[in-house]
């Protein structure tokens, strides 16, 4: 709720400058409309000043929205939701009070292969327990639960790293999270 109320704000503040920059735009166009049509090209010249000086300031604030737009939009659907172990992106949706972290990404990071294979026999073998594309999803998933199961049957080190990371640094962050979120 609160992240929807500060997104309002941020569509808001960006809404508004360039409603501020529409309106300076006019607001030029009248003051050199007159002048050129009396003083012809000396005219526009002579307004050209004015014009800049009205423009520049919202000009600039809405390109740097822009931009700050721009460079948070290819990340926006993975923020907050995504994590790092050993340099490998993890990422993970959150849907009705589960967690689900994306299959592609765990068996990288554990230096699995991933191919079409290795996903139909983990689905074989972990389907029951939640290893699917979750709902409104593209990407195979692990559920909190499939993953366990999976990570317990591995004795490596590396499994064992992951384990302790992810019950660590993302299951109990989220968990707390939800504990924590007044208004979700």
């Amino acid at each position: 709720m609160l992240r929807d109320a500060w997104q309002a704000f941020e569509a808001w503040v960006a809404a508004r400058a360039w409603a501020q920059l529409i309106l300076r735009l006019v607001l030029a166009g009248l003051i050199a409309w007159p002048m050129v049509r009396w003083q012809g090209l000396v005219g526009l010249v002579l307004a050209l000043v004015p014009m800049a000086v009205l423009i520049a300031v919202p000009l600039t604030h809405s390109g740097f929205d822009l931009l700050r737009w721009l460079r948070k939009r290819h990340l926006k659907r993975w923020n907050g939701r995504w994590y790092a172990f050993r340099d490998f992106q993890i990422r993970l949706f959150e849907l009705k009070d589960h967690t689900w972290l994306c299959a592609d990404d765990v068996l990288r990071a554990l230096g699995e292969p991933v191919d079409r294979v290795v996903h139909e026999r983990y689905r074989n073998q972990f389907g029951a327990l939640g290893y699917r594309e979750p709902p409104g999803e593209t990407l195979i998933c692990f559920s909190e639960a499939a993953l366990r199961r999976f990570l317990s049957l591995r004795n490596d080190a590396r499994s064992r790293e992951f384990a302790r990371w992810l019950e660590r640094d993302v299951l109990f962050a989220h968990e707390r999270r939800r504990r924590e979120a007044p208004f979700s």
